[in-house]
């Protein structure tokens, strides 16, 4: 991602923290888009005991839901907004929450699972580019799989500040990493769910479907990189 984009994504989500303060919206989020996203992550990926990065992890919500949900894992949360850093490690003191952009430093751990969820969810410029190469790049951090949640291409109603992605396009970007799929499209309506494994078959066949016929969706949906 160039660094025009990054900024903008700084400034927009660091205005987001001044108005909405220690709220989902501050990540662009609303509560209950948030906790059926999180609560379909839980469903798809055994965190317990297990190693995860949350890549793009904001103010560290969801640190606080799986604490919230008795999982107990290793996890670290990193983001490029150092001030979200700074309200995700005041939330969750014993958290570990880093400022990192992955683009200019080194990423050195490797984690059983990591997690993007909405991280490209708002509009910049070659943002599809920028997915797929820090899909690419994370996932030789992953020791078992890599979870990319983003908004689907088919939802019936969309948000011109927001992106979609063609559930083709990112089964593709997927199989250039792995040949080990999950890709699921009808677990929130209006949302992918795509898992990235290391090994063959390591989690549930794909509930992959690529039609459009499904409820209107929710469209404020992370806004977060």
């Amino acid at each position: 991602m160039d660094n025009l984009s990054k900024e903008y994504i700084i400034d927009f989500f660091s205005k987001k923290l001044s108005l909405f303060g220690n709220a989902p919206a501050s990540v662009g989020w609303t509560a209950e888009g948030q906790r059926l996203r999180y609560e379909c992550i839980i469903s798809l990926l055994p965190l317990q005991g297990s190693s995860v990065l949350d890549f793009g992890c904001g103010k560290g919500d969801f640190y606080g839901f799986i604490r919230q949900k008795g999982i107990e894992a290793d996890y670290t949360g990193i983001d490029i907004n150092k001030k979200l850093i700074e309200v995700a490690a005041g939330n969750y003191r014993e958290g570990r929450f880093l400022a990192l952009d992955i683009d200019s430093e080194e990423l050195t751990e490797t984690f059983d699972y990591i997690i993007l969820c909405g991280v490209f969810n708002l509009n910049t410029q070659r943002v599809k580019e920028s997915a797929e190469t820090i899909i690419g790049k994370l996932f030789h951090h992953t020791r078992k799989t890599l979870l990319f949640n983003c908004l689907s291409a088919h939802s019936r109603t969309k948000d011109t500040n927001l992106v979609y992605f063609d559930p083709v396009e990112v089964l593709s970007t997927a199989l250039k990493n792995t040949k080990s799929v999950n890709l699921y499209h009808s677990h929130i309506a209006g949302d992918i769910f795509l898992l990235l494994n290391k090994e063959l078959n390591a989690l549930q066949p794909s509930g992959a479907y690529y039609g459009d016929n499904q409820p209107d969706a929710e469209q404020k949906g992370k806004t977060e990189s």
